[in-house]
């Protein structure tokens, strides 16, 4: 008898993890804007948050998911009543799949909502087995220390994050932009910067664009990004440098476009963000 040999087609292969905790925080709790060269993803388990990734502005209640992808610019604020519980992790990911979750906010069905509690489940029982506490004075459990020195946790723990990501390829993802007024203003602003990324826009000029007051466009930049406008765009320069380097340009014609007179000054800038100098990231790519 022959036998017919199926490949398999991976999807998504997750090769690195870099964080994975849960945590319960007080209303009004702000988390301070950032971005890295990782995906993160943010689960709501109870109350509610507001998060804002890039230019969108999402309002997520319990059973929501949304996916940052490497070098998005993210932050979140609660705002339920009773604070909210949340679910953490970032990673490094590879295949098709990961180009679909870009960007996108899912509602988990009660399957999907399972697949969590399966792998909290186990990572509890291990906490207890490996006596994995809280840090202290945070309330918070943090779950990759056995990484080091229990292999098959490592796999688990990704194969539970693969099965939720593959089941998320079925699933239709949801809007759920914030239409409060300053979350517009927010996203007009990010999208003129986002235009003129090779420029350099100054605070009178974005908030004549906006139609508001330069102090209300610094504040609205502080609630929702967590940091100025300059660096904010210091930080999508960097991102447009990535793709432009990943597209084959060389370090000095992307300087040279985006407005860095100093390509000394963008070499640290890029290291400063991304982990890697230009030239490493761009022999990376390969």
């Amino acid at each position: 008898m022959v036998w017919q040999a199926y490949p398999i087609k991976e999807q998504i292969q997750i090769t690195d993890m870099y964080s994975l905790f849960e945590a319960h925080y007080e209303k009004g709790y702000a988390f301070p804007g950032e971005s890295h060269n990782f995906w993160e993803c943010l689960y709501v388990m109870d109350g509610e948050v507001c998060v804002s990734g890039n230019e969108r502005v999402y309002n997520l209640s319990q059973g929501a998911i949304v996916f940052h992808k490497p070098l998005e610019l993210h932050k979140f604020i609660v705002n339920g009543r009773e604070g909210a519980g949340l679910l953490i992790f970032s990673f490094s990911a590879q295949g098709p799949l990961t180009s679909y979750l870009a960007e996108k906010v899912f509602v988990l069905s009660a399957a999907q909502q399972g697949i969590i509690a399966s792998m909290l489940s186990f990572l509890h029982e291990k906490a207890q087995e490996w006596d994995i506490q809280a840090l202290s004075g945070k309330s918070a459990h943090f779950f990759l220390e056995p990484f080091h020195t229990l292999p098959t946790y490592s796999q688990m723990l990704a194969t539970f994050l693969q099965q939720l990501m593959l089941s998320l390829a079925e699933t239709e993802a949801v809007s759920s932009v914030s239409s409060a007024p300053d979350a517009i203003i927010f996203s007009k602003a990010i999208s003129y910067l986002n235009s003129n990324v090779q420029a350099q826009p100054q605070v009178p000029e974005i908030a004549r664009y906006c139609n508001v007051s330069q102090s209300s466009i610094k504040r609205i930049f502080d609630k929702y990004a967590g940091m100025g406008i300059h660096k904010y765009l210091l930080k999508l320069k960097i991102k447009a440098a990535a793709e432009l380097l990943q597209s084959g340009e060389s370090v000095s014609l992307v300087a040279e476009r985006l407005g860095f007179n100093n390509q000394g000054y963008f070499s640290r800038a890029f290291k400063r963000e991304t982990g890697f100098a230009p030239s490493v990231f761009m022999a990376k790519r390969h």
